[in-house]
C-alpha cells in the first residue's frame, strides 16, 4: 500500500480476519527481506464506553500487535453530530443514521492522523451467510437466494454507511470481502 492506511476492527470475525491477513502479509515481507522493518499498522474501533466491541477489538489488536486506537463517544455526542451525518449519508433512515454516527466520528479521528485508506470486513456476513438467522434457512436454495438479496441490498445500508461516512472525511474505505472475484467464487459454491 502506497498511502498511510488503517484497519477497522470491531472484534468480530470478519474485520479480525482482514486485519490478520494484512499483518501476516507485512510480516512475510519483513521475513523475506522485502521490507527491513515491520511498519506501524494502525487499527481502530469505535463504541460507547460500555461497548463489548471495544473490548473484543482491543484483544484482537493486542494479539496482532497493531497500534490500536479506541474512539469512545457518548450518546450526546452522536446526537450533536446527527445533522452532519444525515447530510453526508443522504438518508433519514433511523437505523442507518444510528449505525453511521459512530463510523463518522471514528473516521474524523482517522483523518486527523493523516490516514488516507482503511480496510474493513464489510460484506462477509452477506456473502457467507454469517447472520444468525441464516442457520434457519429451509433449504440450500433459499439460503443462496437470501445471500443474493443481502448482497444486492448492501448499497442501501452497510455500504452506504461505510462509504459515505468515510468520504465525508476524504478517507477511502476498502472492503476485501466485496472484491468481485471473491464474490463470484463464493456465489458459485
Amino acid at each position: 500500500v502506497d498511502v498511510p492506511f488503517g484497519l477497522l476492527i470491531s472484534g468480530g470475525l470478519d474485520s479480525s480476519l482482514v486485519a490478520s491477513i494484512v499483518v501476516r502479509h507485512y510480516q512475510n515481507l519483513v521475513k523475506n527481506g522485502v521490507l527491513s522493518t515491520m511498519p506501524v499498522i494502525h487499527s481502530f474501533s469505535v463504541g460507547l464506553s460500555t461497548s463489548p466491541d471495544l473490548i473484543a477489538a482491543r484483544e484482537v489488536a493486542k494479539f496482532l500487535g497493531t497500534t490500536h486506537h479506541e474512539i469512545v463517544y457518548e450518546v450526546e455526542e452522536g446526537i450533536l453530530h446527527a445533522p452532519d451525518v444525515i447530510y453526508y449519508i443522504e438518508t433519514f433512515n433511523p437505523t442507518t443514521i444510528r449505525a453511521s454516527t459512530p463510523m463518522y466520528l471514528m473516521l474524523r479521528y482517522i483523518k486527523s492522523l493523516g490516514i488516507k485508506m482503511v480496510l474493513s470486513g464489510e460484506g462477509a456476513d452477506e456473502i457467507l451467510g454469517g447472520y444468525l438467522y441464516f442457520h434457519k434457512a429451509p433449504s440450500p436454495k433459499e439460503f443462496h437466494q437470501e445471500t443474493i438479496r443481502k448482497i444486492q441490498d448492501l448499497y442501501k445500508y452497510d455500504l452506504l454507511r461505510g462509504n459515505k461516512s468515510s468520504l465525508a472525511w476524504g478517507v477511502e474505505l476498502r472492503v476485501p470481502f466485496l472484491y468481485k472475484d471473491f464474490i463470484e467464487h463464493c456465489m458459485n459454491i
